[in-house]
Protein backbone atom coordinates (compact mmCIF):
# COMPACT_ATOMS: atom_id res chain seq x y z
CA UNK A 1 0.00 0.00 0.00
CA UNK A 2 1.58 3.31 -0.97
CA UNK A 3 2.04 5.66 2.22
CA UNK A 4 0.00 8.39 3.26
CA UNK A 5 1.63 11.99 3.01
CA UNK A 6 2.70 13.03 6.39
CA UNK A 7 1.01 16.08 6.34
CA UNK A 8 -2.60 14.61 6.24
CA UNK A 9 -1.59 12.06 8.70
CA UNK A 10 -0.81 14.75 11.22
CA UNK A 11 -3.81 16.55 10.67
CA UNK A 12 -6.10 13.26 11.16
CA UNK A 13 -3.96 12.99 14.94
CA UNK A 14 -4.97 16.55 16.07
CA UNK A 15 -8.41 15.97 15.26
CA UNK A 16 -8.67 12.94 17.11
CA UNK A 17 -7.09 14.32 20.27
CA UNK A 18 -9.52 17.37 20.71
CA UNK A 19 -11.64 16.55 23.30
CA UNK A 20 -15.05 17.83 23.81
CA UNK A 21 -15.90 21.22 24.51
CA UNK A 22 -19.20 21.81 26.73
CA UNK A 23 -21.40 24.53 26.43
CA UNK A 24 -20.97 27.47 28.21
CA UNK A 25 -23.87 27.66 31.11
CA UNK A 26 -25.61 31.10 30.41
CA UNK A 27 -25.64 33.57 32.61
CA UNK A 28 -28.08 36.36 33.20
CA UNK A 29 -28.86 39.89 35.48
CA UNK A 30 -31.79 40.43 37.67
CA UNK A 31 -32.81 42.61 40.72
CA UNK A 32 -33.89 41.41 43.93
CA UNK A 33 -37.60 41.08 43.61
CA UNK A 34 -38.47 41.68 40.34
CA UNK A 35 -39.18 38.96 37.44
CA UNK A 36 -36.81 36.95 36.31
CA UNK A 37 -37.76 34.11 33.75
CA UNK A 38 -35.98 31.85 31.40
CA UNK A 39 -37.61 30.69 28.15
CA UNK A 40 -36.71 26.62 27.03
CA UNK A 41 -37.51 25.32 24.16
CA UNK A 42 -38.56 21.71 23.73
CA UNK A 43 -37.11 19.10 21.66
CA UNK A 44 -40.30 16.59 22.05
CA UNK A 45 -43.57 16.86 20.61
CA UNK A 46 -46.59 16.75 22.34
CA UNK A 47 -50.38 16.16 22.17
CA UNK A 48 -51.15 18.36 25.10
CA UNK A 49 -47.70 20.24 26.61
CA UNK A 50 -49.74 21.67 29.42
CA UNK A 51 -51.45 18.35 30.56
CA UNK A 52 -48.44 16.22 29.83
CA UNK A 53 -45.19 17.68 30.98
CA UNK A 54 -44.24 18.34 34.56
CA UNK A 55 -41.19 21.05 34.36
CA UNK A 56 -39.87 21.98 37.76
CA UNK A 57 -36.39 24.21 38.63
CA UNK A 58 -34.73 24.54 41.71
CA UNK A 59 -32.68 27.52 42.53
CA UNK A 60 -30.28 27.68 44.97
CA UNK A 61 -28.60 31.09 45.86
CA UNK A 62 -26.25 32.59 48.49
CA UNK A 63 -25.87 30.91 51.81
CA UNK A 64 -27.53 28.15 50.05
CA UNK A 65 -30.87 28.92 50.30
CA UNK A 66 -33.02 27.06 47.90
CA UNK A 67 -36.37 27.79 46.18
CA UNK A 68 -38.30 25.02 43.82
CA UNK A 69 -40.80 26.35 41.32
CA UNK A 70 -43.00 25.12 38.79
CA UNK A 71 -42.04 25.88 34.94
CA UNK A 72 -45.12 26.11 32.43
CA UNK A 73 -46.29 25.74 28.59
CA UNK A 74 -46.15 29.14 26.70
CA UNK A 75 -47.64 28.03 23.61
CA UNK A 76 -46.35 25.63 20.82
CA UNK A 77 -42.33 24.10 21.68
CA UNK A 78 -41.82 27.50 24.27
CA UNK A 79 -41.84 26.69 28.40
CA UNK A 80 -40.67 29.07 30.44
CA UNK A 81 -39.40 29.62 34.35
CA UNK A 82 -39.77 32.16 36.42
CA UNK A 83 -38.15 33.82 39.68
CA UNK A 84 -38.19 37.09 41.85
CA UNK A 85 -34.87 36.55 43.51
CA UNK A 86 -35.21 37.36 47.47
CA UNK A 87 -31.66 38.79 48.05
CA UNK A 88 -28.46 39.77 45.86
CA UNK A 89 -25.62 37.43 44.96
CA UNK A 90 -25.49 34.95 42.47
CA UNK A 91 -28.07 32.14 41.92
CA UNK A 92 -27.91 28.99 40.17
CA UNK A 93 -30.89 26.99 38.97
CA UNK A 94 -31.09 23.68 37.23
CA UNK A 95 -34.27 21.75 35.71
CA UNK A 96 -35.75 18.84 35.70
CA UNK A 97 -39.12 17.39 33.60
CA UNK A 98 -41.14 14.11 33.63
CA UNK A 99 -40.10 13.67 29.94
CA UNK A 100 -36.28 13.09 30.79
CA UNK A 101 -35.56 12.02 27.42
CA UNK A 102 -36.57 15.96 26.24
CA UNK A 103 -33.18 17.65 26.41
CA UNK A 104 -34.38 21.05 25.90
CA UNK A 105 -36.27 20.81 29.30
CA UNK A 106 -34.57 17.94 31.17
CA UNK A 107 -31.13 19.30 32.68
CA UNK A 108 -30.88 22.71 31.81
CA UNK A 109 -28.96 25.19 34.01
CA UNK A 110 -28.37 28.57 34.27
CA UNK A 111 -26.55 31.52 36.68
CA UNK A 112 -28.29 34.60 37.04
CA UNK A 113 -26.68 37.49 38.92
CA UNK A 114 -28.60 39.46 41.24
CA UNK A 115 -28.27 43.03 42.36
CA UNK A 116 -30.07 44.88 44.58
CA UNK A 117 -33.53 46.84 43.60
CA UNK A 118 -32.65 50.85 44.48
CA UNK A 119 -35.87 52.58 43.05
CA UNK A 120 -39.24 53.50 44.65
CA UNK A 121 -40.99 50.65 44.22
CA UNK A 122 -42.24 49.62 47.62
CA UNK A 123 -42.51 46.00 46.48
CA UNK A 124 -39.50 45.81 45.07
CA UNK A 125 -37.59 47.32 47.71
CA UNK A 126 -39.72 45.53 50.85
CA UNK A 127 -40.09 42.18 48.51
CA UNK A 128 -42.91 39.45 49.29
CA UNK A 129 -45.89 38.83 51.47
CA UNK A 130 -45.80 37.14 54.29
CA UNK A 131 -47.51 37.11 57.92
CA UNK A 132 -45.83 38.71 60.76
CA UNK A 133 -44.13 37.16 63.60
CA UNK A 134 -47.27 37.25 65.88
CA UNK A 135 -49.69 36.13 62.98
CA UNK A 136 -51.77 39.02 63.43
CA UNK A 137 -51.08 41.32 60.04
CA UNK A 138 -48.98 41.40 56.95
CA UNK A 139 -45.46 42.56 56.27
CA UNK A 140 -43.16 42.57 53.57
CA UNK A 141 -40.09 40.23 53.54
CA UNK A 142 -38.37 42.50 55.55
CA UNK A 143 -40.92 42.59 57.77
CA UNK A 144 -41.98 46.24 57.16
CA UNK A 145 -45.97 46.44 57.58
CA UNK A 146 -47.87 46.55 54.47
CA UNK A 147 -51.35 48.15 54.78
CA UNK A 148 -54.11 46.69 52.83
CA UNK A 149 -56.46 49.61 51.78
CA UNK A 150 -57.54 46.99 48.43
CA UNK A 151 -59.89 48.46 45.56
CA UNK A 152 -62.47 45.76 43.51
CA UNK A 153 -61.65 45.56 39.64
CA UNK A 154 -63.03 42.28 39.51
CA UNK A 155 -63.52 42.08 35.46
CA UNK A 156 -61.08 44.97 35.22
CA UNK A 157 -58.25 42.69 33.71
CA UNK A 158 -60.60 41.17 31.49
CA UNK A 159 -62.67 43.76 29.91
CA UNK A 160 -60.47 46.54 29.75
CA UNK A 161 -57.44 47.32 27.42
CA UNK A 162 -54.13 47.87 28.20
CA UNK A 163 -54.05 51.53 27.95
CA UNK A 164 -57.23 51.77 29.62
CA UNK A 165 -55.99 49.28 32.26
CA UNK A 166 -52.83 51.82 32.93
CA UNK A 167 -55.54 54.90 33.33
CA UNK A 168 -57.01 52.55 35.88
CA UNK A 169 -53.43 51.94 37.48
CA UNK A 170 -52.72 55.54 38.03
CA UNK A 171 -55.38 56.59 39.62
CA UNK A 172 -55.61 54.02 42.40
CA UNK A 173 -51.77 54.61 42.80
CA UNK A 174 -52.47 58.35 43.13
CA UNK A 175 -54.78 57.61 46.09
CA UNK A 176 -53.01 55.30 47.61
CA UNK A 177 -54.51 52.10 46.89
CA UNK A 178 -52.11 49.21 47.82
CA UNK A 179 -54.04 46.63 46.38
CA UNK A 180 -56.20 45.55 43.75
CA UNK A 181 -58.55 42.64 43.78
CA UNK A 182 -59.51 40.72 40.16
CA UNK A 183 -61.11 37.69 38.71
CA UNK A 184 -60.07 35.41 36.13
CA UNK A 185 -62.83 35.75 33.41
CA UNK A 186 -65.53 34.96 35.43
CA UNK A 187 -68.43 33.76 33.22
CA UNK A 188 -70.92 36.90 33.87
CA UNK A 189 -67.91 39.33 32.13
CA UNK A 190 -67.94 37.84 28.64
CA UNK A 191 -66.28 34.75 26.80
CA UNK A 192 -63.16 36.47 25.03
CA UNK A 193 -61.02 39.42 26.85
CA UNK A 194 -60.60 43.05 25.08
CA UNK A 195 -58.81 41.22 22.47
CA UNK A 196 -60.55 38.80 21.47
CA UNK A 197 -58.90 35.63 22.83
CA UNK A 198 -60.60 32.90 24.64
CA UNK A 199 -58.77 32.11 27.95
CA UNK A 200 -58.99 28.16 27.24
CA UNK A 201 -58.45 26.36 23.67
CA UNK A 202 -61.42 24.24 23.80
CA UNK A 203 -63.53 22.53 26.44
CA UNK A 204 -62.63 22.10 30.30
CA UNK A 205 -59.50 23.80 32.01
CA UNK A 206 -57.17 21.47 30.54
CA UNK A 207 -55.62 23.67 27.77
CA UNK A 208 -55.07 27.22 28.91
CA UNK A 209 -54.62 29.70 25.90
CA UNK A 210 -50.90 31.02 26.00
CA UNK A 211 -52.28 34.58 24.12
CA UNK A 212 -55.07 34.92 26.44
CA UNK A 213 -52.86 34.52 29.65
CA UNK A 214 -49.77 36.53 28.26
CA UNK A 215 -52.15 39.46 28.04
CA UNK A 216 -53.63 38.53 31.46
CA UNK A 217 -50.26 38.42 33.28
CA UNK A 218 -48.91 41.87 31.26
CA UNK A 219 -51.49 43.76 33.05
CA UNK A 220 -50.37 41.71 36.66
CA UNK A 221 -46.82 42.99 35.96
CA UNK A 222 -48.20 46.41 34.94
CA UNK A 223 -49.56 46.46 38.38
CA UNK A 224 -46.77 45.40 40.44
CA UNK A 225 -44.92 47.80 38.42
CA UNK A 226 -47.02 50.55 39.51
CA UNK A 227 -46.62 49.12 43.19
CA UNK A 228 -49.57 47.54 43.76
CA UNK A 229 -50.24 44.27 44.52
CA UNK A 230 -53.07 41.68 43.64
CA UNK A 231 -55.15 39.19 44.88
CA UNK A 232 -56.69 36.71 41.94
CA UNK A 233 -59.94 35.55 43.11
CA UNK A 234 -61.92 32.56 42.03
CA UNK A 235 -58.60 30.56 41.09
CA UNK A 236 -60.38 27.51 41.35
CA UNK A 237 -63.35 28.77 38.74
CA UNK A 238 -61.48 30.78 36.43
CA UNK A 239 -64.41 30.89 34.13
CA UNK A 240 -67.04 28.85 35.40
CA UNK A 241 -68.73 27.63 38.81
CA UNK A 242 -67.00 24.84 40.15
CA UNK A 243 -65.62 22.91 37.94
CA UNK A 244 -63.84 19.30 37.50
CA UNK A 245 -61.60 19.26 40.44
CA UNK A 246 -58.46 17.75 38.93
CA UNK A 247 -58.84 20.10 36.23
CA UNK A 248 -59.33 23.15 38.84
CA UNK A 249 -56.26 21.81 40.73
CA UNK A 250 -54.18 21.31 37.34
CA UNK A 251 -54.87 25.27 36.47
CA UNK A 252 -54.00 26.56 39.50
CA UNK A 253 -50.77 24.54 39.32
CA UNK A 254 -50.65 26.54 35.86
CA UNK A 255 -51.17 29.72 36.86
CA UNK A 256 -49.39 29.82 39.85
CA UNK A 257 -46.06 28.51 37.84
CA UNK A 258 -46.94 31.58 35.37
CA UNK A 259 -47.00 34.42 37.95
CA UNK A 260 -44.56 33.06 41.15
CA UNK A 261 -42.14 36.06 39.80
CA UNK A 262 -45.17 38.37 40.61
CA UNK A 263 -46.46 39.88 43.36
CA UNK A 264 -49.82 38.23 43.90
CA UNK A 265 -52.46 36.40 46.58
CA UNK A 266 -54.31 34.08 45.46
CA UNK A 267 -57.97 32.92 46.49
CA UNK A 268 -59.18 29.77 45.17
CA UNK A 269 -63.26 31.00 45.95
CA UNK A 270 -64.69 34.05 44.77
CA UNK A 271 -67.70 34.78 46.76
CA UNK A 272 -68.78 30.81 47.51
CA UNK A 273 -70.00 28.83 50.39
CA UNK A 274 -67.54 26.36 52.27
CA UNK A 275 -66.70 23.61 49.73
CA UNK A 276 -64.09 20.76 49.21
CA UNK A 277 -63.46 22.03 46.29
CA UNK A 278 -61.71 25.49 47.91
CA UNK A 279 -59.70 23.16 49.92
CA UNK A 280 -58.35 21.14 46.75
CA UNK A 281 -57.33 24.15 44.88
CA UNK A 282 -55.45 25.85 48.01
CA UNK A 283 -53.44 22.71 48.31
CA UNK A 284 -52.93 22.61 44.78
CA UNK A 285 -51.44 26.24 45.04
CA UNK A 286 -49.33 25.40 47.50
CA UNK A 287 -48.09 22.66 46.18
CA UNK A 288 -46.93 24.96 43.53
CA UNK A 289 -45.75 27.78 45.59
CA UNK A 290 -44.16 28.31 49.12
CA UNK A 291 -43.28 31.90 48.45
CA UNK A 292 -46.76 33.30 47.78
CA UNK A 293 -50.35 34.14 50.21
CA UNK A 294 -53.20 31.95 50.43
CA UNK A 295 -56.68 33.19 51.26
CA UNK A 296 -60.24 32.42 50.23
CA UNK A 297 -63.10 35.09 49.35
CA UNK A 298 -65.81 33.69 51.28
CA UNK A 299 -69.42 34.11 50.38
CA UNK A 300 -71.91 36.22 52.60
CA UNK A 301 -74.03 34.13 55.39
CA UNK A 302 -75.82 36.77 55.78
CA UNK A 303 -77.60 37.62 59.33
CA UNK A 304 -75.51 34.77 60.56
CA UNK A 305 -73.62 35.71 64.01
CA UNK A 306 -70.10 35.05 62.18
CA UNK A 307 -69.49 34.49 58.96
CA UNK A 308 -69.21 30.43 58.94
CA UNK A 309 -67.21 30.13 55.70
CA UNK A 310 -64.60 32.26 56.49
CA UNK A 311 -64.53 30.46 60.15
CA UNK A 312 -64.46 26.88 58.05
CA UNK A 313 -61.90 27.96 56.01
CA UNK A 314 -59.66 29.71 58.41
CA UNK A 315 -57.08 27.16 60.02
CA UNK A 316 -56.88 25.02 56.67
CA UNK A 317 -53.14 23.89 56.86
CA UNK A 318 -52.65 25.91 53.04
CA UNK A 319 -54.70 28.94 54.38
CA UNK A 320 -52.20 32.15 55.31
CA UNK A 321 -54.69 34.74 56.63
CA UNK A 322 -58.48 35.12 57.39
CA UNK A 323 -59.62 36.36 54.02
CA UNK A 324 -63.44 37.79 55.74
CA UNK A 325 -66.68 39.24 53.03
CA UNK A 326 -69.11 41.09 55.65
CA UNK A 327 -71.26 41.60 52.44
CA UNK A 328 -73.83 44.03 50.61
CA UNK A 329 -77.15 42.31 52.50
CA UNK A 330 -79.81 42.98 50.05
CA UNK A 331 -78.87 46.61 51.24
CA UNK A 332 -79.64 46.04 54.99
CA UNK A 333 -77.49 48.32 56.26
CA UNK A 334 -78.10 47.64 59.89
CA UNK A 335 -76.54 44.09 59.31
CA UNK A 336 -73.59 45.30 56.88
CA UNK A 337 -72.79 47.67 60.09
CA UNK A 338 -73.22 44.47 62.85
CA UNK A 339 -70.93 42.15 60.39
CA UNK A 340 -68.50 44.23 59.81
CA UNK A 341 -67.93 44.43 63.81
CA UNK A 342 -68.82 41.43 65.12
CA UNK A 343 -67.41 38.71 61.91
CA UNK A 344 -64.27 40.59 62.45
CA UNK A 345 -63.92 40.26 66.08
CA UNK A 346 -65.01 36.55 65.91
CA UNK A 347 -61.76 35.74 63.93
CA UNK A 348 -60.08 38.29 65.31
CA UNK A 349 -60.45 36.29 68.44
CA UNK A 350 -59.72 32.86 67.02
CA UNK A 351 -56.36 31.16 68.20
CA UNK A 352 -53.95 30.55 67.14
CA UNK A 353 -53.80 34.29 65.64
CA UNK A 354 -54.09 34.90 61.90
CA UNK A 355 -54.54 38.19 60.25
CA UNK A 356 -57.87 39.09 58.88
CA UNK A 357 -59.02 41.22 55.86
CA UNK A 358 -62.37 42.13 55.02
CA UNK A 359 -62.08 41.65 51.49
CA UNK A 360 -65.65 42.71 50.32
CA UNK A 361 -68.11 44.97 52.32
CA UNK A 362 -71.03 47.09 50.64
CA UNK A 363 -69.89 49.06 47.77
CA UNK A 364 -70.28 52.52 46.70
CA UNK A 365 -72.96 52.90 44.44
CA UNK A 366 -74.07 56.15 44.15
CA UNK A 367 -77.40 55.09 45.74
CA UNK A 368 -80.38 56.24 47.97
CA UNK A 369 -80.74 54.70 51.35
CA UNK A 370 -77.42 52.16 50.85
CA UNK A 371 -74.34 51.66 48.59
CA UNK A 372 -73.55 55.24 49.54
CA UNK A 373 -70.01 56.69 49.66
CA UNK A 374 -71.13 56.65 53.33
CA UNK A 375 -71.61 52.63 53.53
CA UNK A 376 -68.14 52.13 51.86
CA UNK A 377 -66.63 54.48 54.11
CA UNK A 378 -67.49 53.81 57.72
CA UNK A 379 -68.06 49.85 56.85
CA UNK A 380 -63.69 50.48 56.41
CA UNK A 381 -63.41 52.18 60.09
CA UNK A 382 -65.46 49.67 61.61
CA UNK A 383 -64.16 46.45 60.33
CA UNK A 384 -60.66 48.48 60.63
CA UNK A 385 -61.22 48.79 64.05
CA UNK A 386 -63.10 45.47 65.11
CA UNK A 387 -59.79 43.47 64.49
CA UNK A 388 -59.23 43.78 60.21
CA UNK A 389 -56.10 44.56 59.23
CA UNK A 390 -56.90 45.26 56.21
CA UNK A 391 -60.55 46.62 53.68
CA UNK A 392 -60.91 46.85 50.56
CA UNK A 393 -63.49 48.82 48.73
CA UNK A 394 -65.49 48.70 46.00
CA UNK A 395 -67.53 51.40 43.30
CA UNK A 396 -70.29 50.17 41.37
CA UNK A 397 -73.59 47.73 41.99
CA UNK A 398 -75.84 45.99 39.22
CA UNK A 399 -79.14 47.78 38.51
CA UNK A 400 -81.04 45.01 40.52
CA UNK A 401 -79.33 46.33 43.38
CA UNK A 402 -78.79 49.96 43.01
CA UNK A 403 -81.33 50.82 39.75
CA UNK A 404 -79.75 52.76 37.00
CA UNK A 405 -76.24 51.28 37.67
CA UNK A 406 -74.67 48.60 35.26
CA UNK A 407 -71.85 47.59 37.36
CA UNK A 408 -69.70 50.39 37.65
CA UNK A 409 -65.86 50.29 37.95
CA UNK A 410 -65.77 46.20 38.76
CA UNK A 411 -67.74 45.62 35.70
CA UNK A 412 -66.00 47.67 33.73
CA UNK A 413 -68.87 49.66 32.15
CA UNK A 414 -68.00 51.14 29.05
CA UNK A 415 -70.85 52.73 27.85
CA UNK A 416 -70.23 56.77 28.41
CA UNK A 417 -73.88 57.14 29.27
CA UNK A 418 -74.29 55.35 31.73
CA UNK A 419 -74.06 56.80 35.26
CA UNK A 420 -71.19 54.57 36.34
CA UNK A 421 -69.16 54.47 33.08
CA UNK A 422 -65.64 53.04 34.63
CA UNK A 423 -64.05 56.65 33.57
CA UNK A 424 -67.07 58.47 35.99
CA UNK A 425 -67.07 55.49 38.42
CA UNK A 426 -63.17 55.83 38.68
CA UNK A 427 -63.77 59.25 40.14
CA UNK A 428 -66.76 58.79 42.61
CA UNK A 429 -65.33 60.70 45.93
CA UNK A 430 -65.60 57.80 48.17
CA UNK A 431 -62.41 56.81 46.58
CA UNK A 432 -60.64 59.68 47.80
CA UNK A 433 -62.24 58.99 51.01
CA UNK A 434 -59.96 55.46 50.85
CA UNK A 435 -57.11 58.01 50.47
CA UNK A 436 -58.11 59.53 54.06
CA UNK A 437 -57.97 56.09 55.43
CA UNK A 438 -54.66 55.14 54.07
CA UNK A 439 -53.51 58.06 55.55
CA UNK A 440 -54.58 58.32 58.49
CA UNK A 441 -53.48 54.32 58.82
CA UNK A 442 -49.98 55.21 57.20
CA UNK A 443 -49.47 58.01 59.94
CA UNK A 444 -49.46 55.79 62.80
CA UNK A 445 -48.48 51.97 63.76
CA UNK A 446 -51.52 50.39 62.86
CA UNK A 447 -50.36 47.32 62.89
CA UNK A 448 -50.01 47.33 66.97
CA UNK A 449 -53.75 48.04 67.55
CA UNK A 450 -56.02 45.77 68.89
CA UNK A 451 -60.08 45.98 69.54
CA UNK A 452 -60.73 47.48 72.59
CA UNK A 453 -64.19 48.13 73.23
CA UNK A 454 -64.35 47.71 76.97
CA UNK A 455 -62.85 51.75 76.54
CA UNK A 456 -66.11 53.06 75.23
CA UNK A 457 -68.60 53.68 77.88
CA UNK A 458 -72.37 53.84 75.77
CA UNK A 459 -74.60 51.73 74.96
CA UNK A 460 -76.10 51.92 71.56
CA UNK A 461 -79.19 51.02 70.24
CA UNK A 462 -78.26 49.64 66.76
CA UNK A 463 -74.89 48.65 65.25
CA UNK A 464 -75.27 51.46 62.67
CA UNK A 465 -74.88 53.97 66.22
CA UNK A 466 -72.27 51.62 67.59
CA UNK A 467 -69.24 53.55 69.03
CA UNK A 468 -65.92 50.78 67.45
CA UNK A 469 -62.45 51.38 69.53
CA UNK A 470 -59.25 49.72 69.32
CA UNK A 471 -56.21 50.61 71.27
CA UNK A 472 -52.22 49.38 71.99
CA UNK A 473 -51.02 47.08 74.87
CA UNK A 474 -49.65 49.70 76.03
CA UNK A 475 -52.41 52.34 75.90
CA UNK A 476 -49.88 54.97 74.13
CA UNK A 477 -52.63 54.98 71.36
CA UNK A 478 -56.00 54.64 70.87
CA UNK A 479 -58.54 54.79 67.82
CA UNK A 480 -61.94 54.78 67.95
CA UNK A 481 -64.99 55.84 65.53
CA UNK A 482 -68.41 57.61 66.01
CA UNK A 483 -70.37 56.87 63.05
CA UNK A 484 -73.08 60.16 64.60
CA UNK A 485 -73.48 61.82 67.93
CA UNK A 486 -71.64 64.59 69.49
CA UNK A 487 -68.87 62.92 71.37
CA UNK A 488 -67.46 59.80 72.94
CA UNK A 489 -67.46 58.69 76.75
CA UNK A 490 -64.22 57.30 76.81
CA UNK A 491 -61.93 55.33 79.99
CA UNK A 492 -58.71 56.33 79.75
CA UNK A 493 -57.55 54.99 82.85
CA UNK A 494 -54.44 53.34 82.84
CA UNK A 495 -53.24 55.74 79.78
CA UNK A 496 -49.65 57.11 81.00
CA UNK A 497 -47.64 59.95 80.48
CA UNK A 498 -49.05 63.21 78.40
CA UNK A 499 -51.93 62.35 76.66
CA UNK A 500 -52.97 64.15 73.67
CA UNK A 501 -56.05 64.30 71.83
CA UNK A 502 -57.12 65.02 67.98
CA UNK A 503 -60.60 64.56 65.93
CA UNK A 504 -60.36 63.69 62.39
CA UNK A 505 -62.81 64.31 59.54
CA UNK A 506 -63.35 60.54 57.89
CA UNK A 507 -64.28 62.47 54.81
CA UNK A 508 -62.39 65.65 54.34
CA UNK A 509 -59.38 64.39 56.36
CA UNK A 510 -58.96 67.54 58.15
CA UNK A 511 -58.14 67.36 61.71
CA UNK A 512 -59.15 69.26 64.98
CA UNK A 513 -56.87 68.86 68.00
CA UNK A 514 -58.51 68.79 71.05
CA UNK A 515 -57.69 71.86 73.64
CA UNK A 516 -57.50 71.55 77.23
CA UNK A 517 -56.47 68.80 79.27
CA UNK A 518 -57.54 64.96 78.46
CA UNK A 519 -57.60 63.44 82.13
CA UNK A 520 -56.47 59.67 82.34
CA UNK A 521 -59.95 58.84 83.55
CA UNK A 522 -63.52 57.82 82.12
CA UNK A 523 -64.76 60.81 80.35
CA UNK A 524 -66.67 62.16 77.48
CA UNK A 525 -64.47 64.09 74.80
CA UNK A 526 -66.90 65.95 72.70
CA UNK A 527 -66.50 65.92 68.92
CA UNK A 528 -66.47 69.53 66.93
CA UNK A 529 -69.33 69.12 65.93
CA UNK A 530 -72.22 66.44 64.96
CA UNK A 531 -71.89 63.70 62.82
CA UNK A 532 -69.41 61.33 61.73
CA UNK A 533 -65.57 61.21 63.43
CA UNK A 534 -62.62 59.46 64.18
CA UNK A 535 -60.95 60.06 67.46
CA UNK A 536 -57.15 59.63 68.07
CA UNK A 537 -55.68 59.53 71.36
CA UNK A 538 -51.17 59.59 71.63
CA UNK A 539 -49.52 59.22 74.66
CA UNK A 540 -45.63 59.29 75.91
CA UNK A 541 -43.93 56.58 76.42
Amino acid sequence: MRALPRYIITVTAMLVAVPTVAAPIPVSKARVWERWEQALQSTGRYDDPARDVRLQVVYEGPGKRTLRAPGFWDGDRTFRVRCAFPAPGRWRWRTTCSDTTDGGLHGQTGIVDVTAYKGPNPLYRHGFLRVSANGRFLCHADRTPFLWIGDTAWAVPFRATAEEWAIYLADRVRKRFTDTQVGLAPWWSGDRDSRGNRPFLGAGLNRPNPAFWRAYEAKIEAANRAGLMVMLAGVMEPTTRYPDQDEACRFARYLAARLYGSFVVFSPSFDSGYMPLGDAVGAAVREATSVHLITQHPGTPSGRSTNTIAEAYRDKPYMDFAGNQTGHNGGNRERCARQAIEWNLSLWNRKPARPVINLEAMYDAHGSGAWTADDARSLGWRSWLSGAKGYTYGAGRTAAKAPGMSGGLWFWVTDPSKPDYWRKALGWASSDQMTVMHDFLASIEWWRLEPAYPLIHARATSARDRICASATPERDLVVAYLPSGDGIPIDLTGVRGSIRGRWLDPVTGKTTPIRGRIEPALQTLAAPSPGEWVLVIQAGR
